[in-house]
């Protein structure tokens, strides 16, 4: 069961498709369970059509898929699947600090490099690595000012949460920390090509 949610300033589909989202990421919606646009509309405490949209998006970012007047459903992470998802990502997020040094001046990789020591402190505590992960993407994501990766951002960061999640862990705590702290030292240097190598090597990605 989703619960119904709040009317606020964002549009009701991207409230619903994230919500939709986040019950398949925690496996409140598991795999290969069929979805209606009706039950969810009920649940949310919503019309069918903002569902029906959010449904839409969450398709083209391959967490439903549908067979006309047969079923929408969840769809299942392969193997296959999370090594491609291992491999943008580390591109996804190369692109990102690239983007965020080329912006950013002393102070403000000195802010970004205490920001993500309150990641790091966050993870230790929860354990979450990948919502770590997650956090840094969104960190960098503020600096480059780029209005067009701002839009894409949210779908793929859905799609990047829901695979990885369903494999697991990216490595240990002890390797994220590494891969973090590593990254917190190449951000306050400004240095892009240490930044990329440490995230190529923690997701596995080979030149």
């Amino acid at each position: 069961m989703i619960e119904s949610l709040e009317i606020t300033s964002v549009r009701l589909s991207d409230q619903v498709a994230r919500r939709i989202a986040a019950a398949i990421i925690d496996g409140t919606i598991p795999a290969g369970a069929r979805v209606r646009d009706n039950e969810l509309a009920q649940q949310l405490g919503v019309s069918r059509m903002p569902v029906r949209e959010a449904l839409q998006r969450l398709q083209r970012v391959g967490l439903i898929e549908t067979a006309a007047s047969r079923y929408t459903r969840v769809t299942d992470v392969t193997p296959g699947l999370v090594r491609s998802t291992l491999e943008f990502t580390a591109h996804y997020t190369t692109s990102l600090l690239r983007m965020a040094l080329l912006r950013m001046d002393q102070a403000q990789r000195e802010e970004a490099s205490t920001r993500i020591d309150e990641i790091i402190t966050r993870m230790i505590a929860s354990d979450a690595g990948l919502v770590a992960q997650r956090e840094l993407q969104e960190l960098l994501l503020a600096y480059p000012d780029n209005s067009f990766m701002e839009i894409v951002s949210g779908d793929l960061g859905m799609a990047i949460q829901r695979n990885l999640t369903a494999a697991g862990p990216v490595g240990s705590v002890a390797a994220t920390l590494a891969y973090l702290t590593g990254l917190r030292d190449a951000v306050r240097a400004g240095d892009a090509d240490e930044g990329e190598r440490i995230i190529r090597e923690h997701h596995g990605v080979q030149d």
